[in-house]
C-alpha cells in the first residue's frame, strides 16, 4: 500500500505541474473536472491516506480553473453522471 501511495502521489504531483504549465479553455477545464472526479472515485482504494488524493485532485482542478481563459465549471451532478457511465 505504501508503494502504491508513493506512485500515486508522484503521478498526481506531476499531473499538477503539467496543469500549471498549460492554459485551458472552457472545455479543457471541464475535462479536467471529469478526469479528476473519475480518479477520485477509484484511486482512494490504493492509498493509505485518501485525504492526500482528495487534496491533490482539488489542487489540480483549482489550478486548471485559475489557468482557464473562460472559466465555466461543469455542474457536479453532470460530472457524476458522466463518470458513472464510464
Amino acid at each position: 500500500v505504501s508503494v502504491m501511495t508513493g506512485i500515486i502521489k508522484i503521478s498526481l504531483k506531476t499531473f499538477l505541474e503539467c496543469v500549471r504549465l498549460r492554459t485551458f479553455g472552457r472545455y479543457g477545464l471541464q475535462q479536467i473536472q471529469v478526469d479528476c472526479h473519475y480518479l477520485q472515485m477509484y484511486l482512494w482504494r490504493f492509498v493509505s491516506d485518501e485525504n492526500l488524493v482528495h487534496f491533490l485532485l482539488d489542487e489540480i482542478v483549482g489550478s486548471s480553473a485559475h489557468r482557464c481563459l473562460d472559466p465555466s465549471p461543469m455542474e457536479q451532478s453532470v460530472i457524476e453522471v458522466i463518470c458513472e457511465r464510464g
